[in-house]
């Protein structure tokens, strides 16, 4: 469908959303990390549960754990967990099998990402 939207816009010239949900920026306010994002349309949509599911929050240490996260009014995105009192990073949908449910409402899913650049645990390994 993604595809489909994406030919439909850009080679046919039809007017509608085609690019999914994008991780623009963070910001970290005492214990949690606000996101905001690019290509939002319409707004937020969990899928089958309200609950945000997929995101991870890590701080110094570089140990993720899952987090809660909460929708704002502004369309940005809240993320803590209770033992993480100075986050550093986010991560949504990093993993082999993740679990994730949060769309845009045009039924577009959030792309996974991550806000740091840290090295991950295969890189230089022989």
């Amino acid at each position: 469908m993604r595809l489909a939207r994406w030919a439909l816009a850009n080679e046919y010239g039809l007017e509608i959303p085609f690019r999914s949900p994008e991780y623009q920026s963070m910001e970290t306010s005492g214990n949690q990390i606000i996101l905001s994002f690019a290509n939002v349309n319409g707004g937020w949509r969990p899928f089958d549960t309200n609950e945000l599911k997929g995101f991870t929050i890590a701080g110094e240490d570089q140990k993720f754990v899952n987090a809660t996260a909460t929708l704002m009014k502004d369309g940005r995105i809240a993320v803590s967990a209770e033992t993480i009192s100075d986050p550093k990073s986010v991560r949504y949908g990093w993993a082999n099998n993740p679990k994730v449910n949060l769309y845009d409402r045009s039924d577009l899913p959030l792309t996974p990402f991550r806000t740091d650049d840290w090295p991950g645990v295969t890189i230089n390994k022989h």
